[in-house]
């Protein structure tokens, strides 16, 4: 097995070969499989696989350049990178030996995990209206999914329904579905502003009956199947906001040296400078954030405040950012000639992923009071 990627060149392919078919990308809304059997030839899948599934073994904070680093080309790139260096941790833990046995092939690009907790007509959580009712020795499925990442060619997707009858908002269960299972429909013709080449998709099952072989994890344990990966991937996708953050600041500051006014680049005008400030300010802010979440996750603490915490940050950093980028660029931005324009539409994706800044106000908010209420009675 070859040795972890340097950063150097993890960074060039993805600021290099990827950044080169985003024409393709945007215009195919596909991404070329040349650019997939790069990422596993650098070994982008495989970074924090344990070593004894083929990956390398990184800790999550040691992720982090890593991510950055596809973070800073196109929107389908960092996802390939966010999503299979995380999604092999709940089949890991909760899964069985069949299941565990799918993690090696998600290294190697052989295996695509899509994760399926958002539903159009309810929330991500407890609320789930997705039904998984006992049917013998299996079960059957009715419900659907929406805006599902990597739907149109996952090979496997961690589903997570309500599963009991008289408490469903109590109760969720998760199931790794098979693509080819027989009634579990894939619309992927949701198309998105941004993030181009991810094949978001529509899921839909009507009574799909699954054998019992396919839960992952307890009945009742879906919510800790779905929480032990969203606070992995908080912690990631606010890694990766951190890292197209530099992109926008590296283009908007390239810009600003190439672009002149009254004979003077606009790089020496105060208030452009103000905004390159701002923004590299916002982004460091950003960074340390995340770093303290990581590095909490690779003790094994309790991160979900801390993860959303740098997600709520990261969130409105990235928003910030970007604007000014927009704003240093003027009217050149605007165009679709200038990289800054789909930069934009990808930061805009964030807002939604595992959860608005809304959610995470709420779960950053209950911390707050919980700790409160400690002080209070102590």
């Amino acid at each position: 097995m070859a040795g972890i990627p340097e950063l150097n060149d993890f960074r060039a392919f993805f600021t290099g070969e990827v950044e080169a078919a985003a024409p393709e990308i945007e215009r195919t809304d596909r991404i070329p499989p040349t650019v997939l059997d790069g990422a596993a030839r650098i070994g982008a899948y495989r970074l924090t696989l344990p070593e004894s599934h083929g990956g390398f073994g990184l800790s999550t904070v040691e992720l982090l350049p890593y991510l950055e680093a596809a973070a800073m080309g196109p929107g389908a790139g960092r996802m390939l990178v966010h999503l299979s260096n995380g999604i092999w941790r709940p089949i890991l833990r909760y899964g069985n030996e069949r299941q565990r046995g799918i993690v090696s092939r998600i290294g190697t690009g052989d295996a695509v995990v899509a994760f399926c907790l958002t539903e159009a007509t309810a929330g991500t959580g407890r609320d789930l209206r997705s039904r998984a009712v006992r049917d013998g020795d299996g079960w059957l499925l009715t419900g659907e999914k929406h805006l599902i990442t990597f739907a149109d060619r996952a090979d496997w997707f961690l589903l997570v329904a309500a599963s009991d009858e008289r408490a469903a908002k109590d109760s969720l269960t998760a199931f790794l579905i098979p693509r080819d299972t027989p009634g579990f429909g894939i619309d992927a013709t949701q198309r998105t502003m941004g993030l181009h080449g991810t094949g978001h998709a529509w899921l839909r099952y009507d009574g799909m009956r699954l054998d019992d072989a396919h839960r992952l994890g307890a009945v009742g344990e879906g919510l800790d199947v779905g929480l032990y990966f969203l606070d992995y991937s908080r912690i990631s996708l606010s890694a990766c906001m951190v890292g197209l953050g530099e992109r926008a600041l590296d283009e908007a500051a390239r810009f600003a040296l190439r672009r002149a006014t009254f004979g003077r680049p606009i790089a020496d005008r105060q208030a452009i400078q103000a905004h390159l400030a701002d923004m590299r300010a916002d982004i460091d802010a950003g960074r340390g954030l995340v770093r303290r979440a990581a590095e909490a996750f690779d003790r094994g603490e309790e991160v979900t405040a801390a993860a959303s915490t740098a997600k709520l940050f990261c969130l409105n950093m990235i928003g910030r950012v970007t604007d000014l980028a927009l704003r240093v660029h003027g009217g050149f931005g605007y165009s679709v000639a200038a990289p800054i324009e789909r930069i934009y539409r990808d930061a805009r994706g964030f807002w939604f992923e595992e959860g608005t800044q809304e959610i995470q106000q709420l779960v950053v908010a209950r911390k707050v009071l919980t700790d409160a209420a400690r002080k209070e009675g102590s």
